[in-house]
This record gives structure tokens, C-alpha cells and sequence, in this order.
């Protein structure tokens, strides 16, 4: 009897975990723009911008503290739904490989 391969980790888990990499990404430049708020002359980097930094310098604006706490708060929950997401697929698959045994 010849059974099929299953592919144990489906297409969703890497497109969680590339969702994770960018916020993560993202997440560091909401921190640098926060760190730097106080610096003069710094200018609010945008997670594209810095994607971009390489090719064009782009006028940038001022921190505005308020924006940057707002946007990594939606970051924040942005990654905290990918990690549950994550964490009830290993679930599934745990439970799959538990029952398996029995």
C-alpha cells in the first residue's frame, strides 16, 4: 500500500512567518524613529522609506511621537496575531502527532 506524501508544514505557516520578519522589521524602525525623537535633525524614517533608502533619499518629516507610538501599537497587535497563529497550528500538529501514537 502506497500512501501519499503530506506536506507537514503548510503554505500559511511561511506566510506567517514572512508577515513576522516584516513586522519585526518594521518594528525596528518604529523604535529607531522613538529613540531618535529628541535628535536634532533627525527625520521620521517609514518602514518603506528605509526599504527605499538605497535607491532615492526622500524628504522626510519630523517625529511626531504620538504617530510613532500609534503605529507601534499596530505593529504590536499585528505580530501578536501572527504568533497566535502560529502557535494554534503547531497545536494542530502536535495534537496530530500525539494521537498518532495511541
Amino acid at each position: 500500500m502506497m500512501f501519499e506524501p503530506v506536506e507537514l508544514f503548510d503554505r500559511s505557516f511561511s506566510g506567517l512567518e514572512q508577515a513576522m520578519q516584516i513586522a519585526t522589521q518594521k518594528q525596528m524602525v518604529i523604535a529607531q524613529n522613538i529613540a531618535n525623537a529628541k535628535t536634532p535633525g533627525y527625520r521620521a524614517l517609514t518602514f518603506d522609506e528605509q526599504m527605499m533608502r538605497a535607491v532615492e533619499r526622500l524628504d522626510r518629516p519630523d517625529v511626531v511621537i504620538e504617530d510613532e507610538l500609534a503605529a507601534l501599537t499596530v505593529n504590536s497587535v499585528r505580530y501578536s496575531a501572527c504568533t497566535k497563529l502560529m502557535a494554534a497550528k503547531i497545536g494542530v500538529l502536535k495534537t496530530i502527532v500525539t494521537q498518532g501514537r495511541r
